[in-house]
C-alpha cells in the first residue's frame, strides 16, 4: 500500500504457527467490530493482514508454495531495536493442550517455579539488543565458566527468565553506554539517551492506561 516500505510486513511459516491462527484471524474480526468493547486491548496485538500463499525464493522445480502469515514487522524503519519477549502467567504448560504431554507439561512447571512467573507472574525469554552491561554478565563464572555455547546459552536463558519487573526494566531502559552528543550543537540536532528515555516511558506508560480507562457510555 501506499504509504508503506517493501518490509512494513513479514511472513511466518503457518506450519509453525498452526495454533496461533484462529486467535489472530478472531482477533482481526473483533477489530472490525465496533461493538465488541476489545479494541483497546486489541491495539496491542500485531497488524495481521491474514494469510498469503507464497512461493520459496531458490526451491527445486516443483515445490509446495508455502502459507505464511502476514504479520506486521516490528524491526521495520529501526537500525537499531531493542526489545523483550516476556511470557505471561503464572502457569505456562498444560497437560492436553495442543499436544502437550503430561510429562512435558510437568517438566514445564518445574521450570515456572524456578523463574519470575512464579513471582510475579511472568518472566523474560528474550531480549534483542540489550545494553553491554547485561550482555557481559556471565551466570556461569563462578564456577569457572563454560567453552560450551549449549550451556552458555541455557544457563543465559534461565539468568533472564530469573530476572524481577524492577531488573528487566533497569536493562531496557539502560542507554548509558550508547551514543551520546558531545556538543551544544550536536545536542541541539540530536536526542541524548536520558532524552530517549524519557520519550520511551512516556509512550509505555500512555499505551498502559489506554487499558484502565472506562468505557463511554
Amino acid at each position: 500500500d501506499q504509504g508503506r516500505s517493501p518490509s512494513h510486513f513479514l511472513g511466518k511459516d503457518l506450519s509453525r504457527a498452526a495454533d496461533e491462527i484462529t486467535f489472530y484471524e478472531q482477533a482481526l474480526e473483533l477489530q472490525k467490530d465496533p461493538s465488541s468493547g476489545l479494541a483497546p486491548l486489541l491495539s496491542f496485538t500485531f497488524e495481521y493482514a491474514g494469510v498469503v500463499e507464497a512461493s520459496i525464493e531458490g526451491a527445486p522445480a516443483g515445490e509446495k508454495p508455502k502459507d505464511l502469515l502476514v504479520m506486521r514487522n516490528l524491526r521495520d524503519g529501526f537500525e537499531k531495536l531493542r526489545m523483550l519477549d516476556i511470557k505471561l502467567g503464572q502457569k505456562t504448560a498444560q497437560a492436553g493442550w495442543q499436544g502437550k504431554s503430561r510429562l512435558a507439561a510437568t517438566r514445564q512447571a518445574v521450570v515456572d517455579g524456578l523463574t519470575n512467573s512464579a513471582c510475579e507472574g511472568y518472566r523474560l525469554e528474550g531480549f534483542d539488543n540489550c545494553p553491554a552491561t547485561l550482555e557481559s554478565m556471565d551466570p556461569l563464572l563462578d564456577i569457572g565458566g563454560t567453552q560450551k555455547e549449549k550451556t552458555a546459552k541455557k544457563a543465559r536463558r534461565i539468568m533472564l527468565q530469573r530476572l524481577t519487573s524492577s531488573e528487566i526494566l533497569c536493562h531496557f531502559m539502560d542507554t548509558h553506554l550508547d551514543y551520546a552528543p558531545q556538543t551544544e550543537a550536536e545536542l541541539a540536532a540530536t536526542l541524548s539517551p536520558v532524552e530517549v528515555n524519557e520519550i520511551v516511558l512516556h509512550h509505555i506508560v500512555a499505551s498502559l492506561t489506554r487499558l484502565g480507562r472506562p468505557r463511554p457510555a
